[in-house]
């Protein structure tokens, strides 16, 4: 048995578009303490997080200590984008299928929607992490800015990370971005040895792009090694382990 019901489906929303950036399919974990997700891309590039504490919703049942629930993500967030402001949505396991019901919170409007559940086994998730020797908080308005100025000249960037600074740099034969954050209020840095590696654009503004403008984001990396990209969709954590590319 599940019962759950957001309130407010908006940060959930966002959250689950993220995901299926990078997954068709997968499946989602509720627990006694919240909904679990941990899976890899089709590609092998991206190892993707999502932790959701059961406050997020205003009701939260279940009828075993863990309910898995295994979703087309291409279905499920067609469904999901339905839901306006002004709605609230009610999940529930209904003999083989997710009953999604979006409803007016004032009750004068409703549409159900049932999605088959799916027969999938997760990918390979327990791979071993490198630790990193760099951590980069910065505001997610200047991270996403940073991405597209990026993303004039090329389709990757270099990180580069040291106490004083954190800079992004592009390169091809149409030209050089170059942008240099120092530490402050909207940038805090925790490095004691320079720490450089590549990624892929793209990639990092899929991650990205479901943060709140005002939100920070926090990059932890090492020289050559996957960065741990890191923030919060209101109280919906998610974490993203990115390969790095060849420099």
């Amino acid at each position: 048995m599940l019962d759950v019901v957001l309130d407010d489906p908006r940060p959930w929303k966002a959250a689950m578009d993220t995901i299926y950036s990078f997954l068709p399919e997968g499946t989602l974990y509720f627990s006694g303490n919240g909904v679990h997700l941990r899976a890899m891309d089709p590609s092998q590039v991206v190892l993707v997080e999502l932790f959701a504490p059961k406050d997020v919703f205003s009701k939260y049942e279940l009828g075993a200590p863990s309910v898995p629930v295994a979703l087309d993500f291409s279905e499920y967030t067609k469904i999901l984008s339905r839901a306006g402001g002004d709605d609230r949505v009610r999940m529930s396991l209904e003999d083989v299928s997710l009953s999604v019901i979006i409803e007016r919170v004032n009750g004068s409007f409703r549409r159900e929607f049932y999605l088959p559940l799916m027969d999938i086994s997760d990918r390979d998730a327990d791979i071993p992490l490198p630790e990193a020797s760099t951590t980069v908080t910065i505001r997610a308005k200047l991270l996403k800015d940073a991405l597209r100025d990026s993303g004039l000249f090329a389709t990757s960037a270099v990180f580069v990370a040291r106490p004083d600074v954190f800079m992004i740099e592009a390169k091809s034969q149409q030209g050089v971005t170059r942008v240099v954050a120092r530490p402050g209020d909207d940038v805090k840095i925790s490095s004691e040895l320079e720490s450089i590696s590549r990624y892929s654009l793209p990639y990092v503004q899929n991650i990205v792009k479901a943060a709140d403008p005002d939100s920070f984001i926090t990059i932890s990396f090492r020289n050559d090694t996957p960065a741990r990209i890191e923030y919060h969709v209101s109280g919906i954590k998610l974490t993203f382990f990115l390969a790095h590319m060849i420099l």
